[in-house]
């Protein structure tokens, strides 16, 4: 959601809440003749009913869109649908790249691209591993392995190799140097 679109939302749950507490507080203190009758009082008290529920149907729908936002479908047919959260699909792109040999540390990231998602892993690795090789291989691996777990189709797979540990070399013997405390 937008951040004009929130800030109108929250314009208006405001007003409704402030219009909702004057209808509640004009019924229970019915300061003015004409909300003295009875039927009056129920009519205004609904009004008061209907406005709050207003706004809280407003938020909860807000917050089913913000939350199937964060997954992707799996399923769809007659009997409904089936969504994995991105969470999901993280740790098994996390768990796929860390199967692979060389691969020593991995973080994963996941965005829905409207048609399947996109993968972002950041990767250290073992010394001496060539990373063209392994990131071909890898973004491969990744597409075939989430499909067929999920049936969600794997748009991007961006690797971003953050650290590659360097093979030390064996230290050079350093001769004593005699000492001048005798």
């Amino acid at each position: 959601m937008k951040l004009l679109d929130r800030f109108i939302l929250w314009v208006l749950s405001v007003l409704s809440v402030m219009l909702s507490l004057l209808l509640i507080i004009l019924v229970i203190v019915p300061a003015l003749p004409w909300l003295q009758v009875p039927l009056v009082r129920i009519i205004v008290g609904v009004m008061a009913l209907v406005s709050i529920l207003c706004v809280v149907t407003l938020h909860l729908r807000r917050a089913g869109r913000k939350n199937q936002g964060e997954a992707a479908l799996v399923n769809e047919g007659e009997n409904g649908s089936a969504f994995v959260t991105l969470n999901v699909i993280s740790d098994m792109a996390k768990r796929v790249a860390q199967d692979c040999e060389g691969v020593r540390a991995c973080k994963s990231s996941v965005k829905n691209n409207g048609s399947g998602v996109d993968i972002d892993l950041e990767m250290a690795l073992n010394p001496g591993v060539a990373v063209a090789p392994l990131a071909g291989m890898l973004q491969e691996r990744l597409k075939n392995r989430i499909f067929e777990m999920t049936g969600i189709r794997v748009g991007k797979v961006s690797i971003m190799v953050e650290a590659a540990a360097e093979a030390k070399a064996p230290k050079a013997e350093v001769p004593e140097l005699p000492s001048r405390v005798k």
